[in-house]
């Protein structure tokens, strides 16, 4: 597995300074646990993989070394100016794939402060066979569109209490993916693979301002927003492209760079009005503006499929200016205590215009979306135990759109209009006979006049169905199943869901013991058409169905017991088959013992180990031991 010496550096560093924090004395207000309580795990993980490592990196990614597995903390003064609460919780630094921290901090009538971080890796390399056994016909050899990226979020939020009506918000959002990855591009009729490194970044701004008074709430919003990344692929040597038997093309060299810059301004606006006690209002409008340039670039030598050189050094540039406007209401109407009415409309609007420039030829484009939309429903509460609602919805939405090469200016643009109509209906019943026992039953339905695309549903069905019931002893059932039904008339393209999920827990006392099973049934099928080349049936029209299917269960099982003081124990198990277009099954096992000293040290022991087997092939099969070691304080 990789390593990362700096993080193995910080950790250890940080693992000495919390080890000579829990040895020194605490505070009286800490040992008493009055104001200072928390935790922490620093340890080692040992992990090994027998098998193809990078579909395990794909599953699971954790990696040997030094790891901070866990902080908490939590901070109540008594008798503070400054602030009342302090919590911190950190997960799985160091390098593992899923990192996070949470750090909150408030002055109850005076401010709220919370601070939020998620990092994770991501990889992605789905091969089937090796490339010497792939056929690109086939496409037997896999996805050739890999990824290894770091992706990490930040969020920050800040509420300040002006009076007891007034308060003042802000918030920033940065989310960034850095790191590696391949595409396939056709040149020349063939497809290589080419090198895509990725560093983007996001950052959302926000500022608000909301006043309650005693029937009205209304808060205002401004939001900027900045996207910086872009397209960069380039051919990291010579290549004969994957259709290599007979070779068709080939290439020396190929850059192609696209960077491009966004930036947008949200202007928001809610109001929540109660007018009386059986109204209830809540309306929204967002104005949006959005603003992108971009630069293009493209260098390539090669051979092309008929044997003759080429070279391409093409430049362009290009931007796209859009305006949209999204509004909605919101109004409940509660005639009685039993019977309610409800409706919402909403209104879309989106304007966008695009240019751009290429090797010297200008593209123009544009988009006007327009969607208007109800819905209306009724509640009504029969009895104590049983409640029924229902409604219906429609939808209109009007597109006119347009593209042209050579245009000079958008008024040299012929719009092409589409309309698509949306209705439906759906109803829900809740059943309470006890006050630990609990049905929900919804059903919709909907039906698309002449979609947009040919995977947009012509018709559309769904029914949930969710109960739980809670029984003496500290023992729980809950069960749900969903039936969707999704299709597309003018394509043939359907897709069906079948999803049944069982639970059954027990909790009492130390013990917490829950097992549960999930059964899904995927189907997807689309009937397409291939019209053949001259001299292979000329013009001929082919029946080409893609089919995919999948029936996975998972079964999942969860064991915690503080048998005493000092010791707890613990479990997971998770067995996960799939059959039908791939097959495959992963067994994945986990145990855990901890010993907690009179003194508040602690020692946690764990082991896991997965095994990942596929039925058509066993060039992904892998199976992994991982050991982790862990001690830490508890004050």
């Amino acid at each position: 597995m990789k390593s990362n010496s700096w993080h193995s550096f910080l950790l250890l560093s940080l693992a000495g300074v919390l080890l000579l924090a829990a040895a020194a004395p605490l505070p009286a207000s800490a040992q008493s646990g009055e104001a200072l309580e928390g935790s922490f795990l620093v340890g080692f993980r040992s992990v090994d993989v027998n098998g193809a490592e990078r579909k395990y990196r794909e599953d699971i990614d954790l990696e040997d070394g030094p790891r901070l597995f866990e902080v908490r903390l939590r901070f109540q003064p008594e008798n503070s100016k400054a602030v009342d609460r302090v919590f911190l919780n950190i997960d799985n630094f160091g390098g593992d794939p899923f990192e996070t921290l949470n750090f909150s901090a408030q002055k109850f009538g005076a401010y709220k402060l919370r601070y939020n971080r998620r990092a994770s890796e991501y990889f992605y390399e789905d091969i089937i066979l090796p490339h010497e056994l792939a056929d690109v016909r086939l496409s037997s050899g896999g996805d050739f569109h890999h990824f290894d990226l770091r992706r990490v979020h930040d969020t920050a939020k800040l509420d300040i209490d002006l009076s007891r009506a007034a308060t003042l918000r802000f918030g920033f959002d940065r989310y960034t993916r850095v790191g590696e990855s391949t595409t396939t591009l056709d040149v020349s009729r063939d497809e290589f693979e080419l090198d895509r490194p990725i560093d983007e970044s996001m950052n959302d701004y926000r500022a608000g301002f909301e006043y309650a008074w005693d029937n009205v709430t209304l808060t205002l919003e401004e939001r900027y927003r900045t996207y910086d990344g872009g397209y960069n692929v380039f051919l990291p040597g010579f290549s004969l492209g994957e259709n290599t038997d007979p070779a068709s093309a080939s290439l020396d060299f190929f850059f192609q760079d696209q960077p491009y810059d966004t930036s947008s301004n949200d202007h928001i606006a809610r109001i929540v009005a109660r007018p009386n006690k059986n109204l209830l209002i809540r309306g929204a409008v967002m104005l949006q503006n959005l603003e992108m340039e971009y630069d293009a670039s493209e260098r390539s030598q090669g051979i092309s499929f008929s044997g003759q050189p080429f070279t391409t050094d093409a430049t362009g540039f290009g931007g796209v200016d859009r305006d949209a406007m999204l509004a909605n209401l919101d109004l409940v109407y509660n005639f009685n205590p039993r019977f309610a009415w409800t409706a919402r409309v909403w209104q879309r609007d989106l304007d966008q215009e695009g240019r751009g420039t290429f090797d010297g030829d200008l593209g123009l484009g544009e988009w006007q979306i327009e969607a208007t939309g109800l819905e209306t429903g009724v509640q009504y509460q029969v009895s104590s135990a049983l409640s029924v609602s229902g409604g219906v919805r429609h939808e209109t939405r009007e597109v006119d759109s347009g593209f042209a090469e050579g245009a000079s200016s958008p008024s040299d643009l012929e719009l092409e209009s589409e309309e698509t109509d949306h209705t439906g209906f759906f109803a829900t019943l809740g059943w309470r006979p006890h006050s630990r026992a609990s049905l929900t039953l919804t059903v919709e339905d909907s039906s698309y006049d002449d979609p947009y695309t040919l995977v947009s549903p012509t018709e559309s069905q769904k029914i949930r169905l969710n109960t739980r019931w809670q029984l003496d002893g500290g023992f729980h059932l809950s069960g749900s199943y969903l039936l969707r039904r999704v299709d597309n008339d003018d394509s043939g393209w359907a897709a069906d869901t079948d999803q049944l999920t069982l639970r059954f827990g027990y909790t009492q006392d130390d013990l917490n013991v829950s097992l549960g099973y999930n059964r899904v049934e995927l189907d997807r099928t689309i009937d397409q058409v291939v019209v053949t080349l001259p001299g292979f049936g000329g013009g001929a029209e082919l029946p080409f169905p893609i089919a995919y299917l999948a029936e996975s269960d998972f079964i999942d099982g969860r064991l915690r017991w503080r048998a005493n003081d000092q010791w707890s124990v613990g479990g997971d198990l998770r067995f996960y088959t799939n059959d039908g277009s791939f097959g495959l099954t992963r067994d994945d096992l986990r145990a855990f013992v901890e010993y907690a000293f009179p003194a508040g040290y602690l020692v946690r022991a764990g082991y896991r180990t997965v095994d990942y087997d596929e039925d058509t092939f066993d060039f992904d099969d892998y199976d992994a031991d991982i050991a982790e070691l862990a001690v830490g304080y508890r004050w």
